[in-house]
């Protein structure tokens, strides 16, 4: 399954679209820019499928997902020159070049998912290839954080 995440130059409400690789809205991210910084992810029918909530006030960042009122896992950040998570409550890793934003997402093993960003003048791509749709959500997921990280965080 291929999803996509086109980034908008400046978005007010906080809202955008995740699109199928048909360019078919499948899922609606709602943001705040408010402290705590909170990301829910609903699919068309207007039910979460994800919560991503932003930690504040650390030296690292740090964020929470949740599946319901339920804490699945956490990613945080890791000293370290280049941009690396930890993940704690899954086993679960991120490897590629974050510099050069390609990702896979690494679970029990397995490689899960594979994040790829294309730059262009206009907006920037995420392009999200999720090999199982039980790993869907937690994808997502870890779409949108580096979506906050790399783009979003400074509007």
């Amino acid at each position: 399954m291929q999803f996509l995440v086109k980034q908008k130059f400046f978005t007010i409400a906080g809202k955008y679209f995740i699109k199928d690789e048909n360019e078919k809205d499948v899922f609606v991210v709602k943001g705040n820019y408010f402290w705590p910084r909170k990301y829910r992810v609903f699919n068309m029918q207007g039910n979460e499928i994800i919560r991503i909530k932003k930690r504040m006030f650390r030296i690292f960042a740090r964020f929470d997902f949740y599946v319901g009122d339920e804490m699945i896992c956490y990613a945080k950040r890791k000293f370290s020159f280049k941009p690396k998570y930890e993940f704690e409550g899954v086993d679960m890793q991120i490897d590629g070049s974050f510099l050069a934003w390609n990702y896979r997402i690494i679970k029990d093993g397995n490689v899960i998912a594979r994040i790829n960003k294309t730059v262009s003048l206009v907006r920037d791509t995420y392009v999200i290839d999720v090999y199982d749709a039980q790993n869907v959500p937690v994808s997502i997921a870890v779409a949108v954080m580096f979506d906050h990280v790399h783009h979003r965080r400074n509007q």
